[in-house]
């Protein structure tokens, strides 16, 4: 396989694209607005690694997937050939996503998962080759800084595994702790840092460091806001903005509105066919048609 297939920089900006969604409003008018129905503080400062745990799973219990059909994507760093992106998003647990981002050029990027495999094309880089893999696949044949299964749990539909983690608070601040463990990502060791703010009881930050302490990769979220549905009891993060050192990227994603646990077609998880594509399978290493 070539390197261009292997280190195409857009491949980056669609996988951590899809970690979260945000408020499609600026920032400006973000600080103006008022604030979602406010609520009393969720967890005490001394809350110990179980409570929260407690606290996020059932957040997360609540919410089988979600929907949005107003994000908007803003790029810039190294590679970024489309720097404003429009976006449908949807997820649903265990491992169905799907983001479908266009422009004033038309359709610029399609990256699905479902529970077999996960699949990404690119209009800016290789508009001929949809590159596919199994989930348990050779996935170290691209750089995935985020592979799927973390994406999902990254966007709040399937619970935290924390039995690894251990809880680190400063003295001087009561809001906010770190849950740090370390973990293989695809092979590789690194060391994945949560940070809960426990005023809202809300996952504020996720982080990745390498074995040298050099941070990998961060997603900042904020604006949690409950979502449109019946069921929509848990808030989820309106904006994230997320900064990718290694690839020299940052992105913003806001959302206007969310759907809580919507009614999904079967066809939003198919893996994505064209016939101007060649489907390139990462777990074989060649393409087929």
């Amino acid at each position: 396989m070539s390197n261009r297939i292997r280190n195409q920089p857009v491949i980056a900006f669609l996988l951590v694209a899809t970690l979260l969604a945000t408020t499609g409003c600026s920032w400006t008018n973000w600080m103006k607005r008022p604030l979602d129905d406010p609520i009393a503080r969720v967890l005490p400062p001394d809350a110990t690694l179980d409570e929260i745990t407690h606290h996020l799973n059932t957040e997360r219990g609540r919410l089988m997937g979600w929907r949005s059909n107003d994000v908007r994507i803003s790029a810039s760093g190294k590679g970024i050939l489309v720097p404003k992106l429009d976006a449908n998003l949807s997820v649903e647990s265990p491992r169905n996503l799907r983001l479908v981002a266009t422009s004033i050029r038309g359709k610029e990027v399609d990256f699905g998962s479902n529970s077999e495999r996960f699949w990404f094309w690119t209009k800016a880089e290789r508009p001929d080759i949809i590159l596919t893999a199994t989930h348990e696949g050779q996935q170290d044949l691209i750089e995935l800084p985020f592979p799927p299964s973390w994406l999902m749990e990254a966007l709040g539909v399937v619970p935290l595994d924390t039995s690894r983690s251990q809880l680190l608070r400063e003295a001087a601040d009561l809001d906010e702790v770190q849950l740090v463990s370390n973990q293989l990502l695809d092979g590789r060791p690194v060391q994945r840092v949560m940070t809960v703010n426990l005023a809202s009881g809300q996952i504020v930050q996720h982080s990745l460091f390498d074995q040298q302490s050099q941070l990998i990769a961060s997603a900042r979220m904020s604006d949690f806001r409950r979502p449109n549905g019946e069921d929509a009891n848990a808030r989820l993060p309106h904006r994230v903005e997320l900064n990718w050192v290694q690839a020299k990227m940052k992105l913003t994603l806001t959302m206007q509105e969310i759907d809580a646990n919507p009614q999904f077609s079967s066809h939003t998880w198919e893996l994505l066919q064209d016939p101007n594509c060649r489907i390139v399978d990462l777990d074989r290493g060649s393409p087929k048609r």
